[in-house]
């Protein structure tokens, strides 16, 4: 297939996915439907047909591609701080606790509302611990970095640690979807796993002045 060919059906397929986030944002999972993706998008059915075969298909695609800007994310914190491990978790952190009072306001209750109703299906089982995996890997790698560096010094190992992590920061987010942000201290909660996550790492900061020096 021409390169041309490909980049418009990347497009296209982007075009679909933006659109469908804005209705999963808007009216969640079960709620939300193909005829409201296909007027979001302002395409035909037979256009969405072509690159997905029904509602499913788009919302694992869509928790495909925001994982590919989580990725990108944790890239560009990399060189926002030197490529310095300690500042990315730390930057991570800090947006993740700036972004909590607007989880309502994006894909995450739809993708837990997903989760909570098709977690019987093998498909969605199997889709869900293949994202775990790569999810951790992300942070596996971001804290054998620091590692290397001399930035950490684990008290645990670090699968253990980026799993620790990320439970804590699902069940903050859980929480405050469910009983409000605000009620459960989400903020101060992130600030104190953050804290823990320092103490598991045993963070050098004197390497992490020479590095930044």
């Amino acid at each position: 297939m021409p390169k041309v060919s490909e980049e418009h059906k990347e497009q296209r397929i982007q075009q679909i996915l933006l659109a469908a986030s804005e209705v999963f944002k808007s009216k969640g999972y079960e709620q939300a439907t193909l005829k409201d993706i296909v007027e979001e998008a302002g395409m035909s059915r037979g256009w969405i047909y072509l690159y997905f075969k029904d509602k499913v298909t788009i919302f694992l695609a869509l928790i495909d591609y925001l994982d590919a800007q989580l990725e990108e994310r944790i890239a560009a914190l990399l060189k926002e701080n030197k490529g310095s491990a300690h500042g990315v978790l730390i930057s991570y952190l800090q947006e993740t606790s700036q972004s909590i009072d607007h989880l309502e306001d994006s894909v995450v209750p739809a993708i837990y509302e997903f989760c909570t109703t098709g977690w019987r299906e093998e498909q969605v089982r199997e889709f869900f611990v293949n994202r775990y995996i790569r999810v951790t890997a992300i942070f596996i790698d971001v804290i054998g970095r620091g590692v290397e560096e001399g930035e950490f010094k684990p008290t645990q190992s670090v699968d253990e640690i980026v799993k620790y992590m990320i439970s804590g920061l699902d069940g903050i987010m859980l929480h405050s979807l469910a009983f409000g942000s605000q009620q459960i201290n989400a903020v101060q909660q992130v600030n104190q796993l953050t804290n823990q996550l320092m103490e598991m790492l045993s963070v050098n900061f004197n390497k992490i002045m020479e590095k930044n020096s």
